[in-house]
């Protein structure tokens, strides 16, 4: 039988399963995005306590386990550092780790984007400014599953992208010039060259969020992300305790 010992691992999500176990959702350095199921997580036992204690989302564990088959068996989880995501940082987080679970295969290591992912997180305890920090995951994402965006030049030309020109984005293909009063969705050159540099500020985070959209939505498909539909209804998510 397959066993792991200590590997890094975040928790994405903590739902309840049977009687008294959970499942966890986990992204891990090398093996990826997987489930175990903790058996008896939600009994008395003081063992079972600590587990609880570490397996909260956001949270960075160590983990064993063991299994063959789609669903791993929970051995151990030490807790090594948790992320204090509050207010809007909680919606934000939310919003990432759905995604990961959406767009990620599972037992396909991602290492970039578990840097990217843990880069984010500090961004979002320490910060702010939520959206620069939750566009750059995005486009850092796309690229790791090979749907990256090259702002600084145009489809099949390679032309150099003009400040003064208007583009579309053609998905699969990439930017295309388009003339001034265009229908759809365009953008203006000058703020795909600021994306281009690392700029995420004023018209150019504009920009950025729709862009994103329209990349991410066809990886998405038509479900709706739940995480977008909490933020809208107001509701404050808690994470101290199993989530449903």
């Amino acid at each position: 039988m397959n066993r792991v010992e200590g590997a890094p691992c975040f928790v994405l999500h903590l739902r309840p399963y049977r009687d008294t176990s959970a499942l966890v959702d986990l992204f891990s350095l090398e093996h990826g995005r997987f489930t175990c199921v903790a058996k008896g997580l939600r009994g008395a036992g003081r063992s079972r306590q600590q587990w609880r204690a570490a397996l909260q989302a956001f949270n960075l564990v160590s983990v064993s386990w063991q299994g063959r088959g789609e669903l791993k068996t929970l051995l151990d989880a030490q807790h090594q550092r948790s992320y204090a995501l509050k207010g809007r940082a909680l919606y934000c987080g939310f919003y990432i780790n759905e995604l990961l679970e959406r767009l990620l295969f599972r037992h396909d290591p991602h290492p970039d984007v578990f840097l990217s992912y843990t880069h984010c997180l500090s961004c979002l305890e320490l910060d702010a400014t939520f959206e620069p920090t939750l566009r750059r995951f995005e486009f850092s994402l796309l690229e790791s599953l090979g749907y990256g965006v090259n702002f600084a030049s145009c489809a099949h030309s390679d032309d150099a992208v003009r400040e003064e020109g208007y583009y579309r984005f053609n998905i699969g293909e990439g930017f295309v010039p388009v003339p001034v009063g265009a229908p759809g969705l365009v953008f203006l050159g000058a703020d795909l060259l600021h994306l281009a540099a690392d700029d995420f500020s004023a018209d150019a985070l504009n920009a950025a969020k729709k862009l994103a959209r329209q990349v991410l939505q066809p990886l998405l498909g038509s479900k709706p992300l739940q995480s977008r539909a909490l933020f809208k209804s107001g509701a404050v998510p808690s994470i101290a305790r199993e989530q449903d």
